[in-house]
């Protein structure tokens, strides 16, 4: 199945204790298995959450990032390898550029561009990783739930 199209899978309406609904994408050479992935979520988070493995975090195209807001997820997360650490080599420096110009978008919709984050974190370092995860979650709480309007 094409990731585009796996963006509508699994969205469910949050509960009177809210509770964002993330679409979570990582880097098949850095965070290789979806359920270690979602096992750094916080528990609740992870129960909703949409997780796909990409080639890259190079990979991420801005039509992804469009059809995950217009799908209702609060936020997109993306895990990928250090700087320095990319298998393509440069992959992550190109994520970087493309992120800077994805969050200028969002901004410009009149979307929190807090809502796309890319994480570019050691894999080995699992405190880190959950506790990134679990500020942007944090983050995310505070600007409530999000709808897509168009």
């Amino acid at each position: 199945m094409r990731i585009y199209e796996r963006l509508g899978e699994g969205f469910r309406e949050g509960g009177p204790d809210y509770l964002p609904s993330l679409a979570v994408f990582h880097c098949r050479w850095c965070f290789p298995d979806a359920e270690r992935v979602r096992a750094m979520l916080p528990e609740r988070a992870a129960e909703k959450a949409l997780l796909v493995r990409v080639d890259c975090t190079a990979r991420i195209e801005a039509e992804f990032v469009a059809k995950a807001f217009s799908e209702g997820y609060d936020g997109l997360l993306v895990l990928g390898c250090e700087l320095g650490e990319c298998h393509h080599l440069t992959g992550n420096h190109r994520a970087l550029k493309r992120f800077a110009l994805l969050r200028n978008m969002l901004s410009l919709l009149g979307i929190y561009p807090e809502r796309l984050r890319l994480m570019l974190v050691p894999p080995f370092d699992e405190e880190l990783v959950r506790a990134s995860i679990s500020e942007y979650v944090s983050e995310l709480g505070e600007l409530g739930s999000f709808r897509y309007l168009g």
